[in-house]
């Protein structure tokens, strides 16, 4: 049995990044582990302190606690940074909170987002994973992934050396259907196809990425570290 650890910036990007690959990990046994960083929506509104704000952002924490237990999932703190705005908390704050909860839970498998996508709090959510993943006495962390979030991974500067390059691939033909229904319940940030956050489209991402390595469907990720 393992240890499974998710960052996700926002409530949602949990399932569009790994929802599959954390129903596996469910199905075999394994703690799957789940800390969301930002609210994700008071960008959207110029007074945070809004009761349209509030009100929508309390709508997205019980989605996403909706999700957490149809998924088995456990939702360890929603921390309710400010969306958009990783950037303006000290370097090492959400570093330090993740650490904290990697001494608790200690993880060994961690999931996060890929450094270079489009939205920034995804990039902020990486860097201090990233660097709480350091080898450190209290914890070993054995695999460290990137997930990539449909509207925003491929959205994002896509150069020769930023360009979400897959190199770990995950089967989820028997979870497809589950992960639907996961999606579902954040139904307020899914789109109409031919939008990229579409469910037409997630799926048909799902079948391009089991395609590279002969899978039905499969997600995809970027490996960060790996210890054998």
């Amino acid at each position: 049995m393992s240890n499974v650890f998710v960052i996700a910036a926002h409530p949602d990007d949990e399932v569009l990044g790994c929802g599959g690959t954390l129903l596996k990990h469910v199905y075999e046994g394994d703690k799957v582990y789940i800390l969301f960083v930002s609210e994700g929506v008071s960008g959207r509104y110029k007074n945070i302190h809004n009761a349209e704000c509030k009100k929508e952002i309390s709508k997205r924490k019980k989605m996403a606690e909706k999700t957490a237990k149809i998924g088995k999932f456990h939702i360890v703190d929603f921390l309710n940074l400010k969306n958009l705005e990783l950037n303006s908390y000290p370097h090492n704050y959400l570093t330090n909170i993740i650490i904290k909860y990697f001494k608790k839970y200690k993880p060994d498998i961690v999931y996060t987002h890929y450094e270079h996508d489009l939205n920034i709090d995804h990039y902020y959510t990486f860097i201090s994973t990233f660097i709480a993943c350091r080898p450190n006495t209290n914890f070993t962390i054995k695999k460290f992934l990137s997930f990539e979030i449909p509207s925003s991974t491929d959205w994002g500067i896509n150069n020769n050396s930023r360009v979400f390059n897959p190199n770990y691939f995950v089967d989820i033909t028997k979870f497809l259907k589950k992960k639907e229904s996961l999606l579902k319940q954040y139904k307020f940030e899914m789109r109409q196809a031919p939008h990229s956050r579409s469910l037409k489209n997630i799926n048909s991402l799902s079948i391009i990425r089991g395609g590279i390595v002969g899978l039905h469907h499969a997600e995809a990720f970027y490996i960060n570290k790996i210890v054998v």
